[in-house]
């Protein structure tokens, strides 16, 4: 197929879970992972008033570096991003560009006061990344709760789903796979 970029901008995850999420992307979406870290400034996406960054702003950034238009990337960052018309967002995909982002902030349980809990943040991280990856990939928010496609309208909606496709987003998956290869 082609090739997944994870780049780290300005976060440091344990190897252990960079090996988990390598692992986990590479079985779902039947491609080779690369990890890497990115150094960007990525200051002109900060809100002072909101004291978030807007995800869209960081991957037109990005976008300069990318020279394979096949490679999907998913930035993974450490700061509280939000999207024009929402309060903040876990994460947020541009399929022309085939570049993702995901967030640290809000997936540990430390920000909404609860004791930190390694084995929930790194199934928050895997779901978050899988999502995101998901809409690279051309796949729409999906109905089904429990999917990895469904749209998180919290945390809560995070933890309840899975961290794999439904056989109907699995099905779309392998199709536009397959699509891209025929091209």
């Amino acid at each position: 197929m082609g090739k997944i970029e994870i780049k780290f901008i300005f976060c440091g995850l344990k190897k252990e879970f960079l090996y988990k999420l390598k692992s986990h992307l590479e079985e779902t979406f039947f491609s080779e992972v690369e990890i890497s870290s990115l150094s960007i400034d990525f200051s002109q996406a900060y809100d002072v008033k909101r004291n978030q960054y807007l995800a869209e702003v960081i991957i037109n950034n990005v976008r300069g570096f990318k020279k394979n238009i096949n490679e999907k990337w998913l930035l993974i960052v450490d700061v509280d991003l939000y999207a024009k018309g929402l309060n903040f967002i876990f994460g947020e995909a541009d399929p022309r560009s085939g570049i993702g982002v995901i967030s640290l902030v809000r997936l540990r349980p430390e920000f909404y006061r609860q004791k930190p809990n390694e084995k929930l943040f790194l199934e928050r991280i895997l779901k978050e990344a899988t999502h995101e990856l998901g809409h690279l990939f051309y796949l729409p928010h999906c109905e089904n709760p429990k999917c990895v496609m469904y749209f998180s309208n919290s945390i809560l909606d995070t933890d309840r789903k899975d961290k794999y496709f439904c056989d109907h987003c699995k099905s779309l998956l392998k199709a536009n796979i397959v699509l891209k290869i025929l091209k």
